[in-house]
């Protein structure tokens, strides 16, 4: 039979006899709460089902969870949880007993997060990485109750992250203007390679990023057979690991596998660098031919790296006069140009291997004034009333 009682601080201990040894199964807030947790767990006992220790350590759950998740995660995105897991959620519970967790110490470690500022008085944390945050807080509780069974219920159900402003703009997504595009090809297709000069391998990068859309880990990884008369697969990325060694990875999640459309022109430019480069490959003993026949490989026949193709691109763009956007900003340009020109956000969303719709519309629909121009005199044709 189960015993109640009321703490001082008004919340009410449930306890359970099993095995003839008295223990808490935790605290609730109500006495009618806690007499809906003692009848779960006696009900466990009876059926003969196995209480774990509810003494365990938050580190030890986290340590289990976490062989679990290695199972399920590829080795660049579990390289990220255990960053997050050992900055950020251990040093604040790891020696705590996980039951003595509480839904305020939660809330409370979330919120020193979103409060956080820099020397400059700017938030450190972004939204979406406290977010990450709780999100694997919220997955070790989840493991702990329905795994693990350690707990009866998970402290961080239902938790989000508290917006201190919601009037604070967003941060600015960088893509290039049609202007500034034209006037960075422009300079890239007349640019000179002091080694092999006719070789315009990052002409044909920038442009193949504007006209494609795809994330700069994808480009470098595509080989020459991936392309079909005009049709692109898409279907695996490159990464680094801490050594900064080459590997060839899954893509980010199923929605990014997608086989999309090349425009003409862009197919024109890919046949003439793909016959430059047989022809480099040929005429020149120093210039060699990459194993996995990849599109952008360097004259050594390798892979590039993200990171030389980052300061690279930098200086290009400063010598061609237009402000450095990042490589991912060939894909927000790509995206941007898409709506400007009318595509649908369906379209623009499938295209860019988005999750969901409501990724590219939060992403896109509110930072180019054309759109909204477009889409007001679209309204006033509509709605005009002949005199």
């Amino acid at each position: 039979m189960a015993g109640f009682r009321k703490l001082k601080s008004g919340m009410w201990q449930a306890r359970v006899v099993k095995d003839g040894k008295e223990a808490s199964i935790g605290t609730f807030r109500t006495k009618k709460e806690a007499q809906i947790e003692a009848a779960k767990v006696e009900d466990r006992i009876y059926y003969g089902q196995v209480l774990n220790d509810r003494n365990m350590l938050f580190g030890e759950v986290v340590d289990a969870w976490f062989k679990h998740k290695a199972k399920e995660l590829k080795d660049s995105t579990i390289d990220q949880v255990e960053v997050i897991v050992r900055l950020h959620i251990k040093p604040d519970f790891e020696n705590k007993r996980i039951m003595k967790i509480r839904r305020i110490d939660i809330k409370d470690w979330i919120q020193k997060y979103v409060d956080m500022v820099d020397a400059n008085g700017r938030p450190k944390y972004s939204f979406g990485s406290c977010l990450k945050y709780l999100s694997e807080m919220k997955s070790i509780f989840h493991y702990a109750v329905h795994e693990m069974e350690v707990l009866e219920k998970s402290p961080a159900d239902r938790l989000k992250v508290p917006v201190k402003d919601s009037t604070v703009p967003k941060g600015k997504i960088k893509f290039l203007s049609l202007k500034e595009l034209n006037t960075l090809l422009y300079y890239m297709k007349n640019y000179k390679h002091q080694r092999f000069d006719d070789y315009p391998i990052y002409y044909m990068l920038m442009y193949f990023l504007s006209q494609s859309g795809l994330r700069i880990s994808e480009a470098l990884a595509l080989r020459w057979s991936d392309l079909d008369g005009n049709q692109l697969t898409v279907e695996r990325q490159t990464s680094r690991d801490k050594k900064n060694n080459l590997k060839l990875t899954s893509l980010k999640n199923t929605s990014s596998y997608r086989t999309i459309g090349l425009n003409e022109d862009l197919i024109k430019e890919l046949r003439k660098f793909k016959s430059k480069q047989n022809e480099l490959i040929l005429g020149h003993a120093s210039f060699a031919q990459n194993k996995d026949m990849i599109i952008f490989q360097n004259y050594l026949g390798n892979y590039l790296t993200p990171s030389i193709v980052r300061e690279s691109i930098k200086d290009y763009c400063k010598e061609a006069g237009v402000d450095y956007k990042g490589t991912h900003g060939f894909r927000h340009t790509h995206a941007v140009l898409l709506l400007e020109s009318g595509a649908s956000l369906v379209f623009v969303s499938k295209r860019l291997g988005h999750k969901t719709i409501k990724t590219t519309a939060d992403t896109y629909l509110s930072i180019t004034q054309k759109i909204e121009e477009d889409e007001l005199k679209k309204f006033a044709s509509y709605t005009h009333i002949s005199k």
